[in-house]
């Protein structure tokens, strides 16, 4: 919004300075857009190596800390809207110590690997859906710190794991994903030729209206 707003300042104004400078944040963002495309195209493995490392963490650390569960909430949104459980599958759970039952129990999960379109338990669904509805809100912030929502892992639970289901919402969006950064990027080209034709031509203009006048 403010390059937009700097962008129209400078055309109505006729200011080539603010013109100018529309021009060089676009083309620096331009660049900045180029320069992720190739990092990330050439990179994909160290990329896939690093997000792997951070969310393994991340299970490892399930609710251990209850100031710090911005990282967890977002892993079950993941989950639950991906309907997938843990990286590689449901195992990744089975050694969090927050969610370890006793010897005789069986393993448990997080409630965002439950499977709400093969069941109606209605208690589940309470503890499953409110808080992805509202997981933003403060209310849903303190009660999920402090209760820890989970499911045995022999129940109906998603039993993909969502690395797999990443790779299959991507390949099956990937068109829609090129054809947006096309579409962004070549905007964004639009833009910065029309400010510099017009930063080059406001001196023709003037000439043009002195001599009318």
């Amino acid at each position: 919004m403010g390059l937009a707003l700097l962008g129209c300042v400078g055309a109505l104004k006729e200011l080539r300075c603010l013109l100018g400078l529309y021009f060089g944040m676009l083309l620096l963002l331009f660049a900045t857009q180029i320069t992720l495309g190739i990092l990330i195209s050439t990179q994909r493995a160290q990329l896939q190596r690093s997000l792997q490392d951070i969310v393994e963490k991340t299970i490892q650390k399930y609710r251990t800390n209850p100031e710090e569960t911005a990282a967890e909430e977002s892993w079950d949104y993941v989950q639950f809207q991906l309907r997938c459980c843990g990286w590689h599958s449901p195992q990744d759970w089975f050694q969090v110590l927050t969610l370890r039952g006793n010897g005789s129990e069986a393993h448990r999960v997080p409630c965002s690997c439950y499977n709400l379109s093969a069941t109606n338990d209605s208690t589940i669904l309470d503890k499953v859906i409110l808080p992805q509805l509202s997981r933003l809100g403060q209310l849903a912030r303190s009660r999920h710190s402090t209760d820890i929502c989970a499911v045995p892992a022999n129940s109906h639970i998603y039993r993909e794991g969502c690395a797999r289901s990443l790779q299959k919402w991507l390949h099956n969006n990937l068109i829609s994903i090129v054809g947006i950064c096309l579409g962004v990027g070549l905007l964004e080209l639009g833009f910065m030729t029309l400010s510099i034709f017009l930063c080059r031509n406001l001196d023709h203009v003037y000439n043009r209206l002195a001599r009318y006048r």
